[in-house]
């Protein structure tokens, strides 16, 4: 009824890659979600074949892959990381309000003291 041969990783970077190099989603549950006692999710990707240069270059580190220099599986690898990392900033980013008055800006910190926001509005 179901094809038993597939594979799974719990490593989204590396089920994305692994999916741009050939990996077939395994038909039936091609995603499982477990949940601990702790209420902490894992999601797990399964693959019924293929994609197996892409996902055996993703278990390694950087300085162990065996797939050329220019191989997109660097690329692909270099630009989920990127990615990840500029999430992490994003949600470090201190938000600014922009409040706009006659012709004039204001850029404050949304986080400011209501006092200190009243005291810059009066300026405008």
């Amino acid at each position: 009824m179901f094809n038993d041969s597939f594979w799974g990783t719990t490593n989204l970077k590396d089920a994305a890659i692994s999916a741009a190099g050939g990996a077939v989603p395994r038909q039936y549950d091609p995603i499982t979600c477990t949940v601990d006692e702790t209420g902490r999710r894992q999601y797990t990707f399964w693959f019924s074949g293929g994609g197996e240069e892409a996902h055996a270059q993703m278990q390694l580190p950087w300085n162990a892959m065996t797939c050329d220099a220019e191989s997109w599986i660097r690329y692909a690898r270099a630009a989920m990381e990127n990615r990840e990392t500029l999430l992490g900033l994003m949600k470090r980013a201190e938000p600014i309000v922009v409040i706009k008055r006659g012709g004039q800006t204001l850029l404050v910190a949304e986080r400011a003291r209501p006092e200190i926001k009243r005291d810059l509005l009066k300026q405008l």
